[in-house]
């Protein structure tokens, strides 16, 4: 499905830019005019085009992701029997809570097969966090314990001995390893992370990662192979800011144009989004909530 024309959003439709003095507040009745920005709500037709199947297996929170494929003007089918997954056109597995009893729900529901059988025939997926460590064959967390084992590699706990703290929650930068679609508009963007484990690179699972970051030591940050995708960080949470240039403003949401790239893959717009040009404002300091 390509990609219908894009029509910028906002939630509210007004914008509050707070100056550094609290009792100052500027709104804008409409939208500064930033030209090629990826926060935006489309439309998708009203077809199987449309439905994204998401594999939520009852451990935690996945409102925000929710709410992104929502945004992104796409219908939710959870997954209920294995058959669910493989019937789906595209999936998204946002997993959370600890590894062993994520494995405990895929094995006893026969979802785990049906993952590997989806997955392994290169059909369109996307990991997220918990999402990307179940692929590999083994986890430390409360373990040893078995993980998919789609790709070679043991998910361990980071090192806390060099003065990093854990559980690694925040921003940070990624260094891509290879060309994946869904990163290329990320360029030197940061990306939110929460979690305590996190899956190495080695020269077994390679071909596998399409990026790194850094945190005391380098851990795979996203895979892909075909159309498969995985990746630690949380795209879901890694957008809604505004980024200020000299006495210029412009938007840009790194984590909606991820999961927006995946949903669309064959999308008509330009290989690369820009962030544009913004109507010149004073420097000031932006006050925004993401919506999910």
């Amino acid at each position: 499905m390509e990609a219908p024309p894009l029509t910028p959003s906002y939630s509210p439709t007004s914008l509050l830019i707070r100056h550094k003095n609290p009792s100052s507040v500027t709104t804008f009745s409409r939208s500064p005019n930033v030209k090629n920005r990826t926060n935006f709500s489309i439309h998708a037709s009203s077809s199987a085009d449309s439905v994204v199947t998401l594999l939520d297996y009852g451990a935690g929170n996945v409102r925000s992701v929710r709410n992104a494929i929502k945004f992104l003007g796409f219908e939710i089918k959870d997954v209920q029997t294995p058959e669910d997954i493989l019937n789906a056109s595209r999936l998204v597995f946002p997993g959370v809570g600890a590894f062993a009893p994520a494995m405990e729900v895929l094995s006893k529901t026969g979802m785990g097969e049906a993952l590997c059988s989806y997955i392994e025939k290169d059909r369109p997926f996307l990991g997220i966090c918990l999402g990307l460590q179940l692929l590999f064959e083994s986890s430390e967390e409360n373990g040893p314990i078995k993980g998919l084992g789609l790709i070679p590699g043991t998910v361990g706990r980071f090192d806390s001995s060099n003065g990093f703290r854990v559980p690694h929650i925040g921003w940070n930068a990624l260094q891509i390893a290879k060309e994946s679609e869904i990163l290329d508009d990320v360029g030197n963007h940061h990306v939110y992370f929460v979690h305590s484990y996190r899956a190495m690179p080695s020269d077994d699972n390679k071909e596998w990662i399409s990026s790194t970051c850094d945190y005391g030591d380098k851990f795979i940050a996203s895979i892909k192979r075909g159309n498969v995708h995985a990746v630690q960080f949380h795209p879901e949470k890694s957008g809604g800011k505004f980024y200020l240039r000299y006495r210029s403003l412009s938007l840009f949401d790194v984590g909606l144009s991820i999961l927006r790239r995946f949903l669309y893959p064959k999308s008509n717009v330009a290989k690369k989004t820009g962030e544009g040009k913004a109507s010149k404002l004073a420097k000031r300091v932006i006050v925004m909530e993401t919506p999910f």
